[in-house]
């Protein structure tokens, strides 16, 4: 069911796209495939969809933080 959604959206003007996102109707799952799919662009995610936008940062942080080491501290 997921499949036909993703292809139907890929099938959409731009225009129609910036306005799901306006409206929240776009899933962080389905701009990041957009993104993937050089349908959409980051400032077209940070100007259309700051919601999604945040949702996207907060997970980059949190991946960064589970990647992160600490450097020894040496005397």
């Amino acid at each position: 069911m997921e499949r036909p959604r993703k292809m139907e959206l890929l099938h959409t003007p731009k225009s129609e796209l910036l306005r799901l996102m306006r409206e929240n109707s776009l899933t962080v799952d389905e701009v990041v495939f957009l993104f993937g799919s050089n349908k959409v662009a980051t400032a077209d995610i940070r100007m259309n969809a700051p919601t999604i936008c945040d949702k996207l940062l907060t997970m980059f942080f949190h991946q960064a933080v589970k990647h992160a080491t600490v450097p020894p501290i040496t005397a």
